[in-house]
């Protein structure tokens, strides 16, 4: 009996932990995977300027790699991830984008300014992903 006690515990278990999920799922909680690398999904966008390669590397650190917040070093790796060279003066391409209210500056750590992508910043890939790009 009790061999089928401890059967029927686990699989109410089982069955908690798919409701769970689910549920986690339905309220929008579900993190999305990334199903290509950082170069692929730059990549598809086929940017024209720095400022549209830096805006679809910061929109992947974001969605994909959980990071809210990051600086122009976090950019220029992304660039190095993605094969290609990085802009000789990558604060200036992060300026335009401020300026295009794609980014905002959102505080410092120590001296190195922090950077968030805008609304208008995640409704334009968000477009373009809509697309097809």
């Amino acid at each position: 009996m009790s061999d089928e006690v401890e059967e029927l515990r686990s699989q109410m278990n089982q069955l908690q932990e798919r409701v769970t999920e689910l549920e986690r799922r339905l309220n929008g909680d579900e993190e999305p995977e990334a199903a290509e690398g950082i170069r692929e999904f730059v990549e598809s966008f086929d940017p024209s300027s720095h400022t549209e390669r830096s805006l679809s590397i910061a929109y992947y650190l974001e969605t994909y790699r959980d990071k809210e917040k990051f600086t122009v070093s976090d950019i220029e790796d992304g660039y190095r991830e993605c094969r290609v060279k990085p802009a000789s003066n990558m604060s200036d391409v992060l300026g335009r984008m401020e300026g295009r209210d794609w980014l905002l500056r959102d505080g410092t750590n120590g001296q190195t300014q922090l950077w968030r992508l805008t609304a208008t910043a995640l409704e334009i890939v968000e477009e373009e992903l809509n697309n097809g790009a």
